[in-house]
């Protein structure tokens, strides 16, 4: 049988049980689109956690209270027990050497005006946070070194939470209540968008003494140095070797297990998030591809029975002529046709739904985008042509070795 001969015949014959058809391609358009959507939804979020941290340049460390031979990166974790003092931040910034040096008290609270109430991030912060972390001001001024040393109670307000607590009244010099206590608005950020996994345009920046005296701590959450020209490794050596001598710390072999903090890097989160995001992706996309497999099966079922019910078909065929390799092709061929149709038509579809899952998750966490999972649909086309093959084979190989005087017995 010539190959012009064969997909007429095969697409006639699919056609024939219009319904058996679509049913049969539904499980594969299903299974190419889960693994498209979860790829891509994989891809998505590595690429939202390497925006959080790499959005300030690769010149920042953290110093965070913990174990110091943990190696894991990023921003700090408020759950752990506190050990950073302010005189730690101070001896920084004493030194000289780095570009900018930040620190911060982190605290949720509720901030109050004019009758509307709302729970929002409080931070405290020193003057060097707006250019450590690119602050831009929308109105009004940054926290400044003389309201930090006299413990102002001053207040930057994120720009979402400004609209919300003033709408379009101008909130500088206006009074507002954190935790009952009043503090003078001095200025609005302009929108900035998720920094840390946090919104920063619903949070408010206070100086960080005034923060400490608010909150009646003693201790801060962490502490940020760009280190401008200085390598990345020659700034941890220094903030560890400046902390050890402000805590009295003893560790003349630079043991990292005997230090109560630890000096992470953006270049250490980036890695860790690369891996993360990576097996995140094989996990997702092993997890869809067993809906691949199941429709596999349906369609080699499918196939079984629509050899049973083509029985007599099959026996005239081969009675007027038709070669065993003549019935296997053709069989084989409606198993390819309908995976290969299905997959390109569950391409689209996954790529739709990824669009429209991305938006989704847009609206309640800014920073998503989305991109079209090319990986995802190659390893979807060709796995339908795969299971098109693999599964349509074992069918069509019963239909091709039917005897012909049986077949045209059968009823």
């Amino acid at each position: 049988m010539r190959w012009r001969d064969v997909l007429p015949l095969s697409f006639a014959a699919l056609l024939i049980n219009k319904g058996r058809t679509v049913l049969t391609m539904l499980g594969i358009i299903i299974g190419i689109s889960s693994v498209i959507l979860m790829i891509g939804v994989g891809q998505a979020a590595q690429s939202y956690l390497l925006s959080q941290v790499a959005s300030f340049g690769s010149d920042l460390v953290f110093v965070q209270p913990g174990p110091g031979d943990q190696t894991r990166g990023g921003p700090p974790s408020t759950t752990i027990k506190q050990s950073l003092k302010l005189a730690d931040y101070e001896a920084i910034k004493r030194a000289g050497w780095a570009k900018g040096v930040d620190a911060n008290v982190i605290s949720s609270d509720l901030v109050s005006y004019g009758g509307t109430d709302k729970i929002t991030s409080v931070s405290g912060v020193t003057p060097d946070e707006q250019m450590v972390f690119n602050v831009p001001m929308e109105k009004g001024i940054y926290v400044t070194d003389d309201m930090m040393s006299s413990r102002s109670r001053v207040a930057v307000l994120g720009n979402k939470l400004a609209k919300e607590l003033f709408g379009e009244e101008d909130p500088i010099g206006k009074t507002i209540k954190i935790s009952k206590q009043p503090f003078r608005v001095i200025g609005v950020m302009a929108p900035i968008g998720t920094r840390f996994f946090s919104d920063v345009d619903k949070e408010i920046d206070i100086p960080i003494t005034s923060a400490l005296t608010l909150y009646n701590r003693t201790t801060i959450n962490f502490i940020s140095v760009k280190t401008g020209d200085l390598s990345i490794s020659e700034a941890k050596d220094r903030v560890r070797i400046i902390i050890r001598e402000t805590n009295n710390l003893n560790n003349p072999t630079n043991d990292l297990s005997k230090d109560d903090f630890k000096v992470t890097s953006q270049e250490d989160a980036a890695k860790n998030i690369a891996v993360i995001g990576t097996v995140l992706q094989i996990l997702l996309a092993s997890i869809a591809s067993i809906s691949l497999v199941v429709a596999g099966v349906g369609i080699m079922n499918i196939m079984y029975v629509t050899v049973t019910e083509r029985t007599r078909e099959i026996g005239l065929r081969k009675a007027v002529g038709a070669k065993r390799r003549d019935v296997l092709t053709q069989f084989l061929f409606e198993a390819i046709i309908l995976t290969v149709v299905a997959g390109s038509m569950g391409i689209a579809f996954g790529i739709g739904v990824n669009w429209l899952a991305i938006q989704i998750i847009s609206q309640f966490q800014s920073g998503w985008t989305f991109s079209i999972p090319w990986n995802g649909a190659m390893i979807g086309f060709f796995v339908s042509m795969a299971i098109g093959i693999i599964f349509g084979y074992f069918p069509a190989r019963q239909a091709a070795s039917l005897s012909p005087i049986e077949s045209l017995r059968y009823e």
